[in-house]
């Protein structure tokens, strides 16, 4: 939904004009903004860095923004380094952190979908598991082959961390009526397959 013209970003007032994205197959708009020349330069930079155009940087973080960043905070995340996460859950034993995972599941993963999503259902959990990997900079690749919902996470915070994302995501899925799940685990890495039957009609 690339809806933002980088060239026009640097022009007075704002035109909004419906039109159809070849690539992306959704419907856009193109906005007009007026941003600070050092920004703009910015924006151009990075997105050079990254090997995008300034169109999709831009997309990218109003994304983020309206779907994550804005409400992320009331929905009780806040942002912490790596070294912090592997420090504490090296001194807890796996089982605990199971049960951490599945406690925390249970208290807060339906809040945060409803806060963030406005729905508690399989696509807004699959979204909400991509849009945090987006955030945290975790390679993320998600499939989905007939009823078959495939994921590979990679996080690089050990294998506790593993085991964690592994177990909070089974009792999400449990607690939506899910049980046809299969989790694998690495160090650094997980991957879970999904299953949901086609609904009768």
């Amino acid at each position: 939904m690339d809806y933002l013209n980088y060239k026009e970003c640097v022009m007075t007032g704002v035109s909004v004009e419906e039109n159809r994205d070849a690539f992306l197959h959704e419907r856009t708009k193109s906005a007009t903004f007026r941003l600070p020349d050092g920004l703009v330069e910015e924006i151009k930079a990075e997105a050079q860095h990254m090997k995008v155009s300034p169109n999709i940087l831009v997309h990218r973080i109003l994304e983020r923004y309206t779907r994550w960043d804005s409400r992320a905070a009331k929905a009780g995340y806040v942002p912490v380094t790596k070294g912090l996460i592997t420090e504490l859950l090296e001194k807890i034993p796996d089982k605990e952190v199971v049960e951490i995972a599945e406690r925390v599941e249970r208290k807060e993963f339906a809040d945060i979908l409803y806060l963030l999503r406005n729905e508690f259902t399989l696509e807004s959990a699959f979204d909400i598991i991509e849009m945090r990997a987006k955030v945290s900079g975790y390679p993320y690749r998600y499939t989905k082959k007939g009823n078959m919902h495939s994921v590979v996470l990679q996080h690089d915070l050990g294998p506790k961390w593993s085991v964690y994302l592994a177990s909070r995501y089974k009792a999400a899925f449990e607690d939506m009526g899910i049980t046809n799940f299969k989790f694998r685990t690495a160090p650094n890495t997980i991957q879970f397959d999904v299953f949901v039957e086609a609904a009768k009609k």
